[in-house]
Order: C-alpha cells, then sequence, then structure tokens
C-alpha cells in the first residue's frame, strides 16, 4: 500500500512540474499586452481604419481649398505674323564660281491676349457649406470606425482570454485522466479493480486528446484574427489578462441608458450629420438649377504692327531693324446673367433629380427614426440580458463550489475503493464543465458592457 500511494504521489508531482514548466515556456515568448494596449495598436495598425483615415483626409483638403472655387478661370492666347524670303546670287567670272543664299524674314505684326471668367451662383455658397458638412461627416465616419474598433477589438481580447481557459480545463482534465488511469492500473495489478477499469481510464485518456487539439487549434485561429486586426505577424502569440478589478457588477438604469444614446449613439450620429450634408446638397442643386447664373469676365489684349527683318548669307550674318510701330492694349469687361428656362418644367430632368433628392431625404430621415427606435430596443435587451447573466454567475459560482465539493469527496471515495472510476470521470466531467460555464459567463458579462457602452456613446470601461 505504501508503495502504491508513493508511486501514486511521485506521479502527480512529475506531472504538475511538467505542466508548469511547459506553461512558463509558452508565457517567455509571448507579447504581453492588456487591452487597452490592444486598442492602441489596433487603431495605429489597422488596414481598415487607415482607409478611413484617407478619405477624412481628401474631405479635409476639399474643404480646407474651398475658396478656390471663387478663382477665376484665366487663358492665356497669342499669335505672329511671319514673312519669309530666299534668294541665290552667282558670282563674277574672274573668280571661282560663288553662289551667295540670302534669306529674309519680316515680322509684321503680333498680338496676345488674356482672358478671365468667372461664374457666380447661389449654388457656388450652399456648395462650400455642404463641402464642409461633409468633411464633418468624415469625421464623425471615422470616430464611429474607432469605436467600432475597438470595441470588436475588447471583444476578440475576452474571446481569446476564454479558448485559453477552455485549453487549461481541457489540459487539466486530461492531467486528471492520467492520474486516474495510473490509479486504476495500480489497483488493477493489486488486484482491486479489474481489467475493464483499467482499460476505460486508457480510453478516457485517449479520447481527450481531439478535444484538445481542437480547442488548441480554434484558439490559434482566434489568435491569428487577433494579430491581423492589430496590424501584427500572424504567428504572434499573447498573453492576456483580466482587469485588475475583475469583474464588476453595476446597476444599470435603463432610461438614462436610452437617453444618453439619443444623443451619443455613434451609429445614430452619423447617420443624423448624413441627413444634415444631404439636405445642403439638395439645396445647392435647387440653386444650380432654378435660379439664374452670373459671369463676371474680363479680355485683355496687347497687338502691335510693324516689321523686323534679318538677312542671313553663306558669308556673313546680319539683323537689321527697319521701323516697328507702337504697341497698343485694352481690355473688355463683360457682366452675363443665365438662365435656364426649361428647369423649372415639374417633368425636366432637373425637376426629377431634385425630386429624386427628395426621396433620399425622406429615406435617411426614416432610416434615423428606425435607428432611434431599434437603440432603445437594442439597449432594453443588453440590459436585460446583462441582469440575466449576472443572475446566472451567481448560480454558476454556487454550481461550481458544489462540482469541486462533489469530485474531491468522489476521489477519496474512489482511492477507499467505495467508488467507480466512471463515476470520478463523471464528477471530473461535471467540475470542468461548471468551471468553463462560470468562465464564460463572466467573459459574456464583459463583452456585455463594452456592448452597451459603444450603443450609449460612452468612453469603453465608463460601466
Amino acid at each position: 500500500m505504501v508503495n502504491r500511494n508513493l508511486l501514486f504521489l511521485t506521479f502527480i508531482v512529475f506531472q504538475a512540474f511538467s505542466l508548469d514548466a511547459l506553461v512558463a515556456q509558452e508565457t517567455a515568448g509571448r507579447m504581453k499586452l492588456s487591452p487597452e494596449e490592444a486598442v492602441e495598436l489596433a487603431i495605429r495598425n489597422n488596414l481598415t481604419l487607415e482607409i478611413q483615415r484617407i478619405n477624412t483626409d481628401t474631405k479635409k483638403r476639399a474643404s480646407d481649398y474651398v475658396w478656390n472655387k471663387f478663382l477665376p478661370t484665366v487663358g492665356l492666347s497669342g499669335g505672329m505674323n511671319l514673312n519669309s524670303q530666299n534668294s541665290k546670287t552667282t558670282g563674277d567670272f574672274s573668280m571661282p564660281e560663288q553662289t551667295e543664299q540670302t534669306q529674309s524674314v519680316s515680322v509684321t505684326g503680333f498680338q496676345g491676349q488674356i482672358q478671365a471668367q468667372l461664374a457666380i451662383n447661389f449654388a457656388l455658397f450652399e456648395g462650400i457649406k455642404s463641402l464642409k458638412l461633409d468633411y464633418q461627416t468624415g469625421l464623425l465616419s471615422l470616430e464611429q470606425a474607432k469605436l467600432q474598433l475597438e470595441r470588436d477589438v475588447r471583444k476578440a481580447y475576452y474571446n481569446i482570454m476564454l479558448g485559453e481557459e477552455q485549453v487549461k480545463q481541457l489540459q487539466e482534465s486530461r492531467l486528471n485522466a492520467e492520474q486516474q488511469a495510473v490509479s486504476a492500473e495500480t489497483q488493477y495489478r493489486a488486484g482491486r479493480q479489474p481489467e475493464l477499469s483499467y482499460l476505460q481510464a486508457r480510453v478516457n485518456v485517449e479520447t481527450m486528446k481531439p478535444s484538445i487539439d481542437q480547442a488548441v487549434n480554434e484558439l490559434r485561429l482566434a489568435k491569428s484574427n487577433f494579430a491581423m486586426t492589430l496590424g501584427l505577424p500572424l504567428d504572434t502569440d499573447f498573453e492576456l489578462s483580466m482587469p485588475v478589478d475583475g469583474t464588476r457588477y453595476i446597476p444599470l438604469d435603463t432610461k438614462d441608458l436610452v437617453r444618453q444614446a439619443k444623443d451619443n449613439n455613434p451609429d445614430v450620429l452619423v447617420q443624423k450629420q448624413q441627413l444634415r450634408t444631404l439636405l445642403s446638397q439638395r439645396k445647392a442643386q435647387v440653386y444650380q438649377k432654378l435660379t439664374p447664373n452670373l459671369s463676371l469676365g474680363w479680355t485683355g489684349t496687347l497687338s502691335g504692327s510693324g516689321s523686323k527683318t534679318g538677312v542671313e548669307t553663306n558669308l556673313s550674318s546680319t539683323t537689321t531693324t527697319l521701323n516697328q510701330d507702337a504697341l497698343s492694349t485694352g481690355g473688355t469687361f463683360t457682366l452675363g446673367l443665365s438662365w435656364t428656362a426649361t428647369s423649372l418644367l415639374p417633368f425636366g430632368v432637373d425637376a426629377q433629380s431634385i425630386k429624386d433628392m427628395d426621396n433620399n431625404i425622406k429615406t435617411l430621415s426614416i432610416s434615423i427614426a428606425y435607428a432611434e427606435q431599434g437603440t432603445e430596443l437594442d439597449i432594453n435587451n443588453k440590459v436585460h440580458s446583462l441582469e440575466q447573466i449576472r443572475a446566472n454567475i451567481d448560480a454558476q459560482r454556487s454550481t461550481a463550489e458544489l462540482a469541486e465539493r462533489s469530485y474531491n469527496e468522489t476521489l477519496r471515495a474512489y482511492n477507499s475503493g467505495l467508488q467507480s472510476l466512471l463515476q470520478v470521470q463523471n464528477a471530473e466531467l461535471q467540475l470542468r464543465n461548471a468551471r468553463l460555464n462560470l468562465y464564460q459567463q463572466e467573459s459574456n458579462y464583459l463583452q456585455g458592457l463594452i456592448d452597451l457602452e459603444y450603443s450609449i456613446g460612452v468612453p469603453f470601461g465608463t460601466l
């Protein structure tokens, strides 16, 4: 009996030491990360968010340089009149034959022109307002994307922790199964248990391996997705931890939360800003189609006439200015008013385009009203769910405590020969499930708070 107990104790100590050494080895190569650090990495490195930043930067430049709509269109033109003449002259007979070529070029006139035009309409001023509103919409959309990213990162953080706890429980269960198999073998060889008990113990050990492998693989995939979201190499391993203060239960006032959400919900805020932008764009379109256009223009001219002759021979090159008349300058200012009469036709293209925009405005307004109603319902559901989860946590904590007591008593009875191995395995399974359910409920509560904080538009961690 002493030798059997000593062997059993030696095996437990060895397995516990091996498991601790394995955990320490895995932890050494991990990246320590808090929820806040994970969010910071994601906001800095996430590629999807970078696209949103680029789009916002485009709208910012359009808003910053909106004054360029008042720059006139400027054009330059010019011309010159040229006359060209070629002649050939042969030398006298007393010298070797010599031929002289002469080319003359004369400038008889030139002219230049500069034109500047500017079209002004009431739509121009409303369009400036629309661009600024569009930039504000971009800022809100960027902030919405950041909040969504932070929400998803925090929830993924706790999901990974849940997966790690599941793997840990499975590995501990297999360690217990190994210990039970050793005990069953000892009991069998001592003649106190049938061979069937020993075989069942070994089967239990082997059947746990696929579950552990599946849990480990799911955890690996979750970490790879998490790493991609944070802009890190996909094979990055993480060492995550629960908040220092653990799971905190807070009283939730549904009416107060709904009131906050109406003013701060990110999704509703973006839609309301989009509606303001669309209303401004609709007003600009009405001004563009139904009000007259004022055009301002100025044309300046510069001209001259006379002649300038150049004479070039094969012996020498000379340039002689014969004469040049005085230059003349001038300018013309134009003011025009135009209006497209067909814009007033109710069946015309312009009128129909405005009606299409009116329908878009109505659709967005209905969407906002629906979103506000949906937000109220969503908050009610989230609060109810959190209260239910809290009740489940209290009940599950009691269940886990009872399951642990049951397992310890069953194991003690088994070692005394009063319980079968199957009863020990069942008690261990109940304990593992109770612990996992408790951990999962606590994780669900934290993630529910994260969703609620996003819905009411408060900083994460406020609740």
